[in-house]
């Protein structure tokens, strides 16, 4: 029974994998069909007809070889890749006929698949340029009939409107003969069968025909704006340098109106030769420079225009600056001559004073003589205004150095009150610093302080003693003044820091009795604070001698010690 069953499973098996080889089979063989149908309708794709009527057109140039290079295409798709095809196509269904070789034909039939798709798409490649090829010949006819009218259209407006183009006429007419002569030689490429030689002429004759559509647009604008703006504008230039000319006007040294002027002839007549080649980008470029020039020249002739302007308004405002700024030196070589009298000078005022004004008597010999000038027609406008300008400057310049001069004269007047005052005052502080040390009745200060306040003392003598002469030396003065006002801040300073340390000393000394019954140390800290105060008159020694003792037992002592001191200053305003 067992083996009954075994041999049934067998059975069952044999009979489903045969199942599936049969499914395998008619699947495969059904792609292979298709395949072949692909190959069909590649081989039905109509190349061959088109080859047999593009080469009974008798072809010839670049058209034969176009020709002949797709028919070599065509060979090696008929005479190679197809047979090679066909040939795998063939094995693809042997291997599927086979019962064990299902793989083999898949794989088969997949090379197959990508030389079909290779072929396909290069039998469309060579089908599309031949069909192009054909239509070729219609096209070119159309764009020939198209082109051919724009030319005739341009003829026509050269012939009718010659005038509009001035002297680009004969090299638009030559552009035009070489259009015509490309036409020829589209003919004969035609008759000759070349239609794709014929096409590339056709393409040229369009680039031709655009540039001299451009041309024949922007020629007249150019010319009309040469003969409306620029010729008007030369001719101005011309008459305008005549009316100045009659009107004796003259120019700078280094401007040449005429020449100006003919460089502006020059320009234009370069301008007028590049139209004439139609060469229009370097007439316009030209255009362009002779606009700068006809601007520079106007420029040269305005500004002399506008100088004599200038003149006209300035020579009366010259003439009353010469003579106020002449005005003012002398008064100020009169006031330098008075004080004088009262105070001792630099002596660079006198000497600076003389030379403002003979550098005023050089300008008003400048001035006259460029008066002179203008009425004789020997000098340019513009050369009398820069002469004039310069002396304003230069006037401006004496103008102010002179009131600088006199304002330090009337200064020295004042200088003089206030030095009085500030020694006054100077003595009334060095009393005042006598009157403090008095008051507390010190046994001695210190030498550097003493030689310091004897040299102020000296100082201000001096002071006093320069301050009662009959010409006073101001610079000086001031000097010693500041001398003295630098030594008195100090001495203020140093004295109201040392009855700091005599106030302090005394509190510390209070402070400290609280502490003798139990620190016998303290009677030590206070002789030798008695001796730094009396002997060797180190108020600040003798202070802190005390504070170094308490605080050895009271870490607080001086904190304490300066915060009564402070309180005490403020309550009787020590």
């Amino acid at each position: 029974m067992e083996l009954l069953i075994a041999l049934l499973v067998v059975i069952l098996i044999v009979l489903i994998s045969y199942g599936i080889l049969y499914y395998l089979s008619k699947k495969q063989t059904k792609t292979n069909q298709e395949l072949d149908e692909q190959k069909q309708e590649i081989m039905a794709i109509p190349v061959a007809d088109k080859l047999y009527t593009i080469k009974n057109k008798n072809v010839t140039g670049k058209t034969g070889r176009a020709l002949e290079n797709e028919q070599a295409n065509w060979q090696t798709v008929t005479q190679y890749k197809l047979p090679e095809i066909e040939a795998v196509l063939v094995s693809a269904q042997d291997a599927t006929d086979k019962l064990f070789s299902k793989i083999k034909a898949r794989q088969m039939s997949d090379k197959a698949e990508d030389l079909l798709q290779e072929a396909r798409t290069e039998v469309e490649g060579i089908n599309q340029r031949l069909e192009k090829l054909l239509d070729q010949e219609d096209a070119n006819a159309s764009y020939h009939e198209e082109l051919y009218d724009r030319y005739a259209k341009i003829r026509k407006q050269l012939l009718a409107h010659s005038y509009a183009y001035g002297p680009s006429q004969e090299t638009l007419e030559k552009n035009l003969s070489y259009i015509e002569l490309d036409f020829t030689k589209y003919n004969e490429l035609m008759n000759d069968g070349d239609f794709i030689g014929a096409h590339e002429i056709l393409e040229q004759i369009q680039r031709d025909i655009e540039s001299l559509e451009g041309m024949m647009e922007e020629i007249p604008s150019l010319l009309t704006r040469i003969d409306e703006e620029y010729l008007a504008q030369y001719e101005d230039l011309n008459q305008g340098y005549k009316a100045m000319l009659d009107e004796d006007y003259r120019f700078p040294m280094d401007v040449d109106i005429p020449e100006e002027i003919n460089q502006v002839d020059k320009v234009i007549n370069n301008a007028k030769e590049a139209i004439a080649r139609a060469d229009l980008d370097e007439a316009q470029a030209i255009m362009e420079r002779a606009e700068v020039q006809i601007d520079r020249t106007y420029e040269l002739m305005e500004a002399e225009l506008r100088a004599k302007q200038y003149i006209g308004g300035n020579q009366g405002a010259m003439q009353q600056t010469l003579s106020k700024v002449h005005q003012s030196n002398r008064y100020a070589i009169l006031e330098i001559d008075r004080v004088a009298q009262n105070y001792q000078l630099s002596g660079s005022e006198m000497s600076q004073m003389r030379d403002y004004a003979d550098q005023i008597d050089r300008l008003r010999e400048t001035i006259d003589y460029t008066n002179q000038q203008e009425g004789n027609h020997t000098i340019a406008y513009s050369d009398m205004e820069t002469r004039y300008r310069d002396s304003y400057e230069t006037l401006a310049e004496i103008e102010k150095g002179q009131s600088k001069i006199v304002s330090s004269l009337a200064g020295l007047k004042q200088q003089e009150r206030e030095a009085r005052d500030q020694l006054y005052l100077y003595e009334l502080d060095l009393r005042n610093i006598k009157r403090k040390v008095g008051q507390y009745h010190l046994p001695g200060l210190d030498p550097s302080y003493l030689d310091r306040f004897f040299a102020c003392e000296d100082t201000l003598d001096a002071m006093r003693s320069k301050l009662n002469r009959v010409k006073l030396d101001m610079e000086e003065i001031n000097r010693l003044s500041q001398i003295a006002s630098e030594d008195i801040e100090y001495l203020d300073t140093e004295i109201e820091k040392t009855l700091d340390y005599v106030r302090l000393t005394e509190t510390a000394i209070q402070y400290a009795n609280r502490y003798r019954a139990n620190h016998p140390e303290i009677n030590d800290a206070v002789d030798y604070s008695h001796y730094l105060f009396n002997e060797r008159y180190d108020y600040q020694g003798a202070y802190q001698a005390i504070v170094d003792c308490v605080a050895k037992f009271d870490s607080q002592a001086q904190s304490e010690i300066e915060k009564i001191y402070r309180a005490d200053k403020n309550k009787y305003n020590y």
